[in-house]
C-alpha cells in the first residue's frame, strides 16, 4: 500500500492526473463546445499516459483514439452549424429570437427558412385563410386588422401566425405590410415535421409561442380595458 502511495505523485503519472482532472471539469461545464474541447484534450491526456508505461497499454489507446474522434466529428457538426447560422441572412435575428435553442436546432430552421420581401400593403396572413407558413419579421412594420379594423403592429423581431402553427386552425387576424417589410418564412408543414423529429426544437418553438400569445393576450386585455373607460367617459 505505501509502495502505491510512494508512486501515485510521480512525475510519469502527471499526464493521468491532468487527464482526470480536465475529465472531472468537464462535468461542470454547461457550453457543449467547451465540454467537447475539454473531454479530446483528456482523452489526449489519457493517450500520453499510456505511451509512457513500460508496456504499452493498446487497448486503452484504441479506445481513447475511438472516443477523441467521435467527439472531433460532433464537434466538427457544432461548428459547421454555428457557422451556417452566421452567415444566413437572418441567422443573428433567429438566435436572438430563439435565446435558447442551441445552434444545431437554429441551423435546421435556417435551412427551413425561405427570406421574403413584401412590399406596402401585402398581407402575410389573411384572416379565416390558413397561414401557409410561420414568419419572423426581420425588417418593417406590419399591422393587425380584426373585421377590417386595425388592432395592433408587430415588428422586427417579432412572430406572425403561431395561433394557425399551433391550433391547425385559419388565421384570426389579417396581418398587412405596413411599408416594405423583409422576413423569414418558415412553411408550417415542414416545421411541425421538424418539431417532431427534434425534441429541443419542438420545446424551444411552442415556449416562444406561449410567450408571443401572452403577451398578446396582455396587449387586447389593455385595448378591452381602454374602450371600455373610453365608452364610460
Amino acid at each position: 500500500m505505501l509502495d502505491i502511495l510512494a508512486t501515485f505523485g510521480g512525475w510519469y503519472d502527471l499526464p493521468a492526473h491532468l487527464s482526470y482532472l480536465i475529465l472531472a471539469i468537464s462535468f461542470f461545464v454547461t457550453n457543449i463546445y467547451w465540454l467537447r474541447i475539454l473531454v479530446i484534450v483528456s482523452f489526449l491526456f489519457e493517450i500520453v499516459y499510456f505511451s509512457m508505461l513500460t508496456s504499452y497499454l493498446w487497448s486503452g489507446i484504441a479506445w481513447d483514439l475511438v472516443f477523441v474522434a467521435i467527439n472531433l466529428y460532433r464537434l466538427a457538426d457544432l461548428l459547421r452549424a454555428r457557422r451556417m447560422v452566421n452567415l444566413a441572412s437572418g441567422g443573428h435575428l433567429l438566435r436572438t429570437a430563439l435565446p435558447n435553442m442551441k445552434d444545431e436546432g437554429l441551423a435546421q430552421l435556417v435551412a427551413l427558412g425561405e427570406e421574403w420581401t413584401l412590399g406596402e400593403g401585402e398581407a402575410l396572413t389573411r384572416q379565416g385563410e390558413p397561414a401557409e407558413a410561420f414568419f419572423l419579421i426581420m425588417e418593417g412594420r406590419t399591422r393587425v386588422e380584426v373585421d377590417g379594423v386595425r388592432v395592433g403592429a408587430i415588428g422586427r423581431g417579432e412572430f406572425v401566425g403561431e395561433i394557425s402553427f399551433l391550433t391547425g386552425i385559419s388565421a384570426t387576424a389579417t396581418v398587412v405590410a405596413d411599408g416594405p417589410v423583409r422576413l423569414i418564412a418558415l412553411n408550417r408543414d415542414r416545421l411541425a415535421q421538424a418539431c417532431r423529429d427534434n425534441a429541443e426544437v419542438s420545446a424551444v418553438i411552442h415556449e416562444v409561442i406561449g410567450e408571443a400569445l401572452a403577451r398578446k393576450l396582455v396587449s387586447a386585455n389593455r385595448r378591452t380595458v381602454a374602450d371600455v373607460q373610453a365608452q364610460a367617459g
